[in-house]
C-alpha cells in the first residue's frame, strides 16, 4: 500500500471510462517482438483471459488483467521486468511514486517493465468492475497464475529478467519463487513476506472486520471509511514518524482525508485483496515445501525489508532467507511501511535493487550491509554449491592495509577453496579513503581495520621509531600521532555485528566460525579473538605479530593457526624493528602469549603435517593445553616475504575488486581471471587446522 492517491479505490464508472478511452485489447494472442521498436511510457493495455479457474475451484467469467508497459525491449528480450502492485495499488501508481522510471527502484531507462494491475485492484477483473456477484474469493496464487498466463499465453514471453513487488507485491514475487523459480532470473520482494506471522493476521483480521461491516446507509458507510483511517494510521507509519511530521492542530484534518474508501466499489475491491492477503504462505498446501527449496538450489533472490515496518513483518524474509542462502537488506529508519517511498529511503533500495539486478545470476557471491551508527559498511558473502544441504562453517576472512574484500577473495584464491571444502566466507571491507602515500605516484587506497593497538603505544615500547614509513592520517581520526596508521572506526562492533546476521540470516553452523586476517587484517583478527573469542571456533593470523605491549590471549579456549615469513621486512618475526621502523612483537612471544592465556604448558614443541613438511615449513605448537584438542601453531615459511606466499597468485593485485565490490570502489581495478587456476596450498594448510575445532560444549574452557 503507498499514500493516499493510490488507495483510493475507482468508481465503477470511472474505471470504465479508463478502460473505454485507453485500454489497448490484447484479443488475441500477440508477439511481445512487436514492441521492440517502441519507447514504452505507461500506455495501458488489457488481456482477456476467459474464463479464469481458481485455486478454491471457482471460476471468473470474462476474465481480465489489464497492465502498463515502460521503458525499450532489449532485441534479445533480456530486459523484461514484471512489477506486480501492492493492495489496492493500480501499475500507474508505482510510476507515480517511482517504483518504476528513469533513475527508479526499477530504471526504465535500462528495463522494459510490464506493471500489472493485481486482481481485484480496481482495474483488472474486480467485485467493482464485475458483473459477477458475488465475486468469487482468490488467492495470492490466483494473481500470480493469471499473470503466468498473461506472459506466457497472450505475450509469448518465456523469460523475465525479474519479477519485482512492493507489500502486496512483495507477496506475489514469493508466490513466483515458488511457482515458477525458472521463469525469472531474479527475484525482488520488497517490503513482502513469504508468509503472515502472528501479527500479521491480527492486522488484517481487524481490516477484515471492519470491511464487513454493514454498508446499509450512506452513515454507515463513512464510518466505515472512518474506522479504516484509524488502523491504517497506526500501521503504516511509525509513532516517531507521524509525530514528528504532523501537528495535533492537523489531527481532524490528516484523519479525514485518511477516510479514503468511503464507497462500495472502492471497500469490495479492497476486501478482495484483503481477503487475498490473509491468506498468504508460501508453505501453504505444500507437503513438498523443503523439497522445493532444496530442487531450487541458491534462487537468485534480495529481499528488502525496513526494520520498523508495522504493516508487514520483516521476519519471515530472514527465515526463508536462511533456507535459501539469499540476502535481506535491512532498512532502519521510521518511516514505517512507506521507507521505500521518495520522501523516505528510496535511495538506499534503489542502489541495492539496481547493483542486484545487474548483477550474476548465479547468487554466489553477495554484497551486502551493515549500518553502524550512521554509516553503511559493506561486506561480501561467497556461497559455496553444496549451501543449503546441511548448515556450513564459516570463515570470516579479513584482508590487509590498502587492499579490498573482494581483492583478497581473488588475489588468494579462497572460494574455490572454500567451494571445494563445503564452507561460507565472509569478506568485510575496512574503513578507507583515497590519498597519496609515500610509496605510491598519486591518490591510492588507504584501507584498515582498527585493531584497538596499532594506534595506542604501551609502556612495553614504542610503536615505531622516528625514521617510520609515513602513513596517511584517517581523517575521522582528528589530529593523528607519529604511530598512527589504522582507522577509527567501530570495526569490533561492525565484525561482531556482521556475524550474528550471518548466523541468523544464513544456515550456517554456528559452532564453526572461524576468524582468518592478513597482515592488518591479522591484528584486527588478533584483537578480535581475544576480547570475544566465544564467538569463534579458531583463528588464523598471517603474516602480523601485535604491537609490543598488545600481543595478548583469549579469555577462553579459543585454537590460532599463525604464519609468518621468514624475509618479511614489513613485519619482522624476529621482534626487531622493520626497515621502515615499525615495531612488533616477535612471532615466538605472540604465540607464546596466546597458549600461556588458553592454559598450554611450555616450552612449544616441534609440530609437523605432510602438506608443512613438503613445502619447508618450520612450526612448532602448544598441544597441551587446558582443552584436550586445542593447540597453538606457529608455522615460519623461510623463502617468503611480507606476503602469504603459500596462497597468493602473483597475477593478481590485493587491491582489486571483483564486479560484486565494483560499485563500492569504482576506481579500484577489475581482478582479473586466472586462466589456468594457480594451484594455492596455503589455505588448505590453515583449513586442516581449523576443521579438526568447533565451539561445542566439550572445548569450552573450564577456567
Amino acid at each position: 500500500m503507498r499514500r493516499r492517491d493510490d488507495l483510493i479505490g475507482p468508481t465503477l464508472r470511472s474505471v470504465l471510462a479508463t478502460l473505454c478511452l485507453i485500454v489497448s485489447p490484447l484479443a488475441s494472442a500477440v508477439s511481445i517482438d512487436d514492441w521492440l521498436s517502441e519507447a514504452h511510457d505507461g500506455a495501458l493495455h488489457a488481456a482477456e483471459l476467459g474464463e479464469c479457474v481458481l485455486e478454491n475451484g471457482q471460476v471468473i467469467e470474462a476474465c481480465r488483467l489489464t497492465f502498463r508497459t515502460y521503458g525499450r525491449l532489449a532485441p534479445d528480450l533480456s530486459n523484461i521486468v514484471l512489477m506486480p502492485t501492492w493492495l489496492n495499488g493500480n501499475a500507474e501508481g508505482l510510476a507515480t511514486y517511482n517504483y518504476l522510471g528513469p533513475d527508479g527502484i526499477v530504471d526504465t531507462d535500462d528495463y522494459f517493465v510490464i506493471a500489472v494491475n493485481a486482481l481485484g485492484n480496481g482495474v483488472s477483473s474486480s467485485p467493482s468492475n464485475s458483473a459477477q456477484r458475488p465475486f468469487p474469493a482468490f488467492t495470492i496464487r490466483d494473481q500470480v497464475s493469471m499473470q503466468y498466463q498473461l506472459l506466457t499465453e497472450h505475450l509469448n514471453i518465456e523469460h523475465l529478467h525479474a519479477v519485482v513487488g512492493a507489500s502486496m507485491g512483495g507477496y506475489q514475487t514469493y508466490e513466483w519463487l515458488m511457482m515458477y523459480p525458472d521463469f525469472a532470473t531474479h527475484f525482488v520482494p520488497i517490503e513482502g513476506t513469504p508468509w503472515y506471522t502472528f501479527y500479521d493476521r491480527l492486522k488484517g483480521r481487524a481490516w477484515q472486520e471492519v470491511l464487513a461491516l454493514p454498508e446499509d446507509s450512506p452513515e454507515a458507510i463513512q464510518r466505515k471509511a472512518h474506522l479504516l483511517a484509524l488502523i491504517d494510521g497506526m500501521v503504516f507509519w511509525t509513532p516517531e514518524y507521524l509525530n514528528r511530521e504532523r501537528s495535533l492542530e492537523q489531527f481532524d484534518d490528516w484523519l479525514a482525508g485518511m477516510a479514503r474508501f468511503d464507497n462500495t466499489a472502492a471497500i469490495s475491491d479492497r476486501a478482495s485483496q484483503n481477503a487475498a492477503s490473509a491468506h498468504h504462505d508460501i508453505r501453504r498446501g505444500r507437503p513438498d515445501f523443503e523439497a522445493r527449496l532444496k530442487a531450487m538450489g541458491r534462487p537468485s533472490v534480495l529481499a528488502v525489508v525496513f526494520k520498523r515496518d508495522m504493516t508487514v513483518n520483516p521476519e519471515p524474509n530472514k527465515a526463508l532467507a536462511k533456507q535459501l542462502g539469499f540476502e535481506v537488506v535491512e532498512i532502519a529508519g521510521d518511516c514505517g511501511h512507506f521507507g521505500p517511498n521518495p520522501e523516505c529511503y528510496q535511495q538506499q533500495v534503489i542502489e541495492r535493487v539496481s547493483d542486484f539486478l545487474r548483477g550474476p545470476s548465479e547468487a554466489q557471491f553477495q554484497r551486502r550491509t551493515m549500518t553502524i551508527g550512521e554509516k553503511s559498511r559493506q561486506y561480501y558473502v561467497y556461497l559455496p554449491e553444496a549451501y543449503g544441504s546441511r548448515p556450513l562453517p564459516v570463515v570470516l576472512a579479513l584482508h590487509g592495509y590498502g587492499t579490498t574484500a573482494t581483492g583478497l577473495a581473488s588475489a588468494h584464491a579462497m572460494n574455490p577453496h572454500a567451494n571445494a571444502n563445503d564452507y561460507i566466507v565472509v569478506y568485510p571491507q575496512g574503513a578507507g579513503f583515497y590519498s597519496k602515500v609515500a610509496w605510491q605516484s598519486g591518490d591510492d587506497l588507504v584501507s584498515s581495520w582498527n585493531d584497538l593497538a596499532s594506534n595506542v603505544p604501551t609502556e612495553a615500547g614504542p610503536h615505531c621509531l622516528p625514521d617510520r614509513l609515513d602513513y596517511p592520517c584517517y581523517p575521522e581520526c582528528g589530529d593523528c600521532k607519529a604511530c598512527d596508521w589504522t582507522s577509527c572506526e567501530d570495526d569490533v562492533g561492525f565484525l561482531l555485528s556482521i556475524t550474528q546476521s550471518v548466523k541468523e540470516s544464513l544456515l550456517v553452523d554456528p559452532d564453526r566460525f572461524y576468524l582468518l586476517g592478513n597482515s592488518n587484517g591479522g591484528s584486527m583478527v588478533q584483537r578480535l579473538g581475544c576480547d570475544y573469542p566465544e564467538h569463534f571456533a579458531a583463528v588464523g593470523i598471517m603474516i602480523y605479530q601485535m604491537p609490543p605491549g598488545h600481543a595478548c590471549g583469549p579469555s577462553e579456549t579459543l585454537p590460532m593457526f599463525h604464519y609468518y615469513a621468514e624475509l618479511d621486512d614489513g613485519v619482522p618475526p624476529d621482534g626487531k624493528p622493520s626497515p621502515y621502523g615499525w615495531v612488533y612483537t616477535s612471532a615466538e612471544d605472540n604465540t607464546r602469549v596466546w597458549a600461556e592465556a588458553m592454559g598450554c604448558s611450555s616450552p612449544a614443541v616441534s609440530w609437523q603435517t605432510a602438506l608443512a613438511q613438503e613445502h619447508d615449513l618450520e612450526c612448532e605448537a602448544y598441544t597441551d593445553c587446558q582443552v584436550e584438542g586445542a593447540a597453538v601453531v606457529s608455522c615460519g615459511d623461510p623463502a617468503a616475504g611480507h606476503e602469504w606466499a603459500a596462497q597468493r597468485i602473483g597475477a593478481i593485485p590485493a587491491d582489486c575488486v571483483a564486479p560484486a565490490q565494483q560499485q563500492d570502489l569504482p576506481r579500484q581495478p577489475i581482478c582479473p581471471a586466472i586462466s589456468p587456476p594457480e594451484e594455492r596450498w596455503g589455505m588448505e594448510l590453515v583449513w586442516q587446522f581449523f576443521s579438526q575445532h568447533s565451539r561445542s560444549p566439550a572445548l569450552a574452557s573450564t577456567r
